[in-house]
């Protein structure tokens, strides 16, 4: 009887490694939450109000992973296949307290530049050889301070509408022979 692994699954195929700088660890659940900044402007005398949109909102990504003691060493793996599992541990901790961003990779969502505001981990006694990381991270971005748009788009317009004129200028002040005639 064929069960539903049998099936053929484009997705599982792209699946990748879940790590952050390079700490790889085992994802069990990743989402993705964010949305539009929308400011809501209600005025006096009008039955209608007008929602303005001011953006997106920062996307943040909420993971449950976890490092889990592997029945041998596997030296041709990473530190996530060995029977010490907090060697695994240890590894993404330190990934996810260094400052500055990092990247993030996700299963099904790819790589992402990201910032760690917090995380818990936790171990029990009564699981012993496993532990629980509960990460939310935040998309770094651009700062508004250095960053610099690649195109000025109105910029351009207005040179590309200056070439214009001054050659049209140019042909009627000196037409070619050939209209001349």
């Amino acid at each position: 009887m064929a069960t539903v692994f049998d099936l053929p699954t484009a997705w599982r195929d792209r699946l990748m490694p879940a790590s952050f700088r390079n700490a790889r660890f085992h994802c069990e659940v990743n989402s993705q939450e964010s949305g539009r900044r929308i400011v809501e402007h209600e005025f006096p005398k009008k039955e209608l109000p007008y929602a303005e949109d001011m953006g997106r909102v920062a996307r943040a990504f909420t993971l449950r992973g976890y490092c889990i003691v592997y029945p041998y060493d596997d030296e041709a793996n990473d530190i996530l296949y060995r029977r010490n599992y907090q060697l695994a541990r240890n590894r993404l901790i330190l990934a996810l307290e260094e400052e500055g961003p990092g990247r993030l990779r996700l299963p099904t969502l790819g790589d992402k530049i990201v910032v760690c505001p917090r995380y818990r981990v936790t171990e029990e006694e009564r699981f012993g050889g496993f532990c629980v990381f509960d990460m939310t991270f935040q998309e770094q971005g651009l700062d508004p301070q250095t960053w610099t748009p690649i195109i000025d788009t109105a910029g351009a317009l207005m040179k590309e509408s200056r070439n214009t004129r001054n050659e049209a200028q140019r042909v009627l002040a000196n037409p070619p022979a050939e209209i001349n005639a």
